[in-house]
């Protein structure tokens, strides 16, 4: 499967290390929340974009119920982002990206011995989002999961790999979001000073 397509990193940040984190960092950031394009918004522009990402081919079909399970999937993993970045875990994504789950199929794929993974049962669609879930399940078993973090500004929410060595980061990218946080939080500061005087 070719890599998805490549969304520009904030600030010149680098992308999740691996490529199937970035295949999953690339659909989580389908939905640019501050300029308001979301890439997946119709089941065409999701067949569009899956066979761009090399993901399914271009003569196979998108319903509105697989476009559906794509948003689930796509948000729960935000709000995995979200947590790893210590804000309140939004369970109502998480259970709605289960219950998506619940419709797809993973089976052990053992190479040898020593190897094996999780690979989609079917193609399509859902191959694709079992395959992304596939990676998230595995990155939590080897921990790298935890860098993944949403952008705590709340315009932006972009899913960002932490390199960081104490894993402390919070924006997307200081120059852009932790600029604007740090300034929005100045001026309410500064208004809660005059209002008190």
């Amino acid at each position: 499967m070719a890599t998805a397509i490549d969304w520009p990193e904030p600030g010149g940040r680098s992308p999740a290390p691996s490529v199937a984190l970035h295949r999953l960092q690339d659909f989580v950031n389908t939905n640019d929340i501050e300029a308001g394009r979301d890439a997946l918004a119709t089941p065409q522009q999701l067949h569009d974009w899956l066979v761009a990402a090399g993901a399914i081919d271009a003569r196979d079909r998108v319903t509105a119920d697989a476009q559906a399970r794509a948003l689930a999937v796509r948000e729960g993993l935000r709000a995995l982002g979200r947590a790893n970045n210590e804000e309140p875990l939004d369970t109502d994504r998480v259970t709605a990206m289960n219950r998506a789950a619940g419709r797809l199929s993973l089976v052990p794929a053992v190479r040898d011995s020593a190897t094996w993974r999780l690979a989609p049962a079917a193609g399509g669609v859902d191959g694709y989002l079992a395959g992304v879930l596939s990676t998230l399940v595995t990155s939590i078993a080897d921990g790298s999961w935890s860098r993944m973090k949403s952008c705590r500004n709340d315009t932006c929410r972009w899913l960002f790999y932490d390199q960081s060595r104490n894993r402390s980061g919070t924006w997307c990218t200081m120059a852009i979001c932790g600029s604007r946080m740090k300034a929005r939080a100045y001026r309410a500061r500064r208004r809660e000073e005059i209002q008190a005087t």
